[in-house]
């Protein structure tokens, strides 16, 4: 079990008005973790160092979640950002138990990506692994590995870069005892962002997708002399010389996968604080 705030308002208070403040000075910062000794990230500020450990121990926060604050402020517009910094404070009471949370999230994580209905029956024996974890005598680490190396074995067998081959390498990564991971529920979340780029586009199929890597992969080996001199080379350029409509038509595609890829990322911070919330009081 995990004491939000050690049980004591004065710890909420102090850590809230802490961030309110480097809000307020503009020296609260996102992206990576980060701490100069002025300002910096929620976490770098929270524990004035880098440490999800450090953070875990001060406020009660399960240590998966302490290395997730960064990466989801990150995820979120510039302008919101700051209020969900604060949000994942400000909606959680002094002792509220928040060891289930890290579960939750990586359930609803793995159900995106179709884990429960593509990745049967090892995202089922990964569910009872979680749940086991909240035991008195949590499972050991070879039962992970075991399942894990299982997990990795079917999807090497898998259709390549078909949905069943993503939805099982998802399980794989979040196949690890969330008590003690500090990485797994951030590339988790990561793996579901990044898919997002990578979904078929209706509008560039695949001949075209293959005819544009095998055009950049050709001008790219061509101009190999004048890079290894440091030349500049403008390889977009090349492209378009050569094949205007098919490199009009690729940008348009790689326009569309990152305006996804965006999209998706915004949804992250209310994904994990609504889950947070359902914990915090």
């Amino acid at each position: 079990m995990t004491v939000a705030f050690r049980g004591d308002p004065a710890v909420k208070a102090e850590l809230l008005a802490r961030l309110r403040e480097h809000a307020a000075n503009g020296t609260l910062r996102f992206g990576a973790t980060q701490w100069d000794g002025q300002g910096g990230s929620p976490l770098g500020i929270s524990v004035q160092g880098g440490d999800s450990v450090d953070y875990a121990e001060r406020y009660g926060y399960p240590l998966a979640l302490g290395g997730l604050l960064d990466p989801m402020t990150a995820y979120a517009a510039p302008d919101t950002a700051e209020g969900y910094a604060l949000r994942w404070v400000s909606s959680v009471e002094p002792g509220a138990d928040l060891s289930a949370v890290p579960q939750r999230i990586a359930r609803t994580m793995l159900r995106a990506m179709g884990a429960d209905r593509l990745a049967s029956p090892y995202y089922g024996d990964l569910l009872s692994l979680y749940e086991a974890e909240g035991h008195d005598a949590p499972p050991p680490r070879r039962a992970w590995s075991e399942l894990r190396r299982a997990i990795e074995q079917a999807a090497a067998e898998a259709p390549p870069h078909g949905e069943r081959q993503f939805a099982l390498k998802a399980c794989a990564n979040a196949c690890w005892p969330l008590r003690t991971s500090r990485s797994a529920l951030t590339a988790l979340i990561a793996d579901w962002v990044q898919h997002a780029a990578k979904e078929h586009d209706p509008e560039f199929d695949a001949v075209e997708h293959e005819q544009a890597i095998a055009m950049l992969d050709r001008i790219y080996a061509e101009t190999q002399p004048e890079r290894d001199k440091g030349e500049h080379v403008d390889i977009p350029a090349i492209f378009r010389s050569r094949a205007p409509a098919l490199a009009a038509a690729f940008e348009l595609h790689l326009n569309r996968a990152n305006a996804r890829y965006i999209e998706r990322a915004r949804t992250v911070p209310d994904i994990v604080l609504d889950t947070l919330a359902t914990h915090a009081s």
